[in-house]
């Protein structure tokens, strides 16, 4: 990891706020003025002596311009939780990405089909999966704005564990994916707090201090549907390549029905 970048992850909130005033070569008063804030105020933030609101963090952010891929390292030191990778700028790389995502899903129409971002978060899922889920729950996890993780669906008590008949398998399969990928959380403090909040989830600190070798790439569900079980054997697809920076971190995960 670059040193500097190592270094910010161990600032505290006002830390990072003056080195990113510093960046944006800004007085506090000047970035007062921009703000329609008081200078005391922005000195009480820089001082740790005071916290932002979140609507505040994210004007100061805006106006510092702080990059994209660095503003969740600010909303962790506020305690705010982090926020999914807004991913690339341009519009018309958001528009490659959407299209590829697309596609995707027209070629998985009747094979239930979830996208994740490389925090695991559910940013897409297809109709097959939508209703998989909400037969598997009772309730339809993915309405709504709030983004569901995919890591936390597993280890959560009460929402999927109990209607996994093999839920020991997924979730010791779960955390080898989740060490496969685990350089990823040290440049990524979204995924880092992803992790932090897991950890306190029953059954997963012993399969992470332990975890067991097994198939990184295919993994056995088998759902209890109350009149019934029924098996999906899951595929986890990764797109990406050292120049196609765009698609990185995009995983599709494709559930196929199997006989038992």
């Amino acid at each position: 990891m670059d040193s500097r970048k190592k270094n910010r992850l161990s600032m505290t909130l006002g830390g990072l706020l003056r080195h990113w005033r510093a960046v944006a070569q800004m007085s506090q008063l000047d970035l007062a003025l921009e703000l329609g804030a008081s200078a005391r105020h922005l000195s009480f933030l820089e001082s740790d002596k005071a916290r932002p609101s979140e609507t505040m963090l994210h004007a100061i952010s805006e106006v510092l311009d702080v990059p994209l891929s660095e503003r969740n390292t600010l909303r962790l030191a506020a305690s705010f939780r982090p926020r999914p990778d807004a991913g690339p700028s341009r519009p018309e790389d958001r528009g490659r990405i959407r299209q590829v995502i697309d596609q995707v899903k027209r070629a998985h129409q009747d094979v239930p089909l979830l996208v994740k971002d490389q925090i695991w978060d559910i940013i897409d899922a297809n109709e097959a999966a939508r209703m998989l889920l909400s037969q598997a729950t009772g309730r339809d996890l993915l309405a709504g704005d709030s983004y569901v993780n995919v890591l936390e669906l597993i280890f959560t008590p009460g929402i999927l564990r109990e209607r996994l008949t093999n839920w020991e398998d997924v979730a010791d399969a779960t955390v080898c994916h989740v060490h496969h990928e685990i350089g990823m959380a040290m440049d990524n403090p979204a995924f880092q707090a992803v992790l932090d909040r897991v950890a306190l989830m029953p059954g997963f600190p012993e399969r992470w201090a332990n975890p067991r070798k097994g198939d990184i790439y295919s993994t056995r569900y088998i759902f209890d549907f109350g009149g019934g079980r029924r098996s999906f054997d899951s595929i986890l697809i990764s797109l990406g390549a050292p120049y196609e920076a765009v698609l990185n971190g995009i995983r599709f995960d494709t559930f196929h029905a199997v006989s038992v």
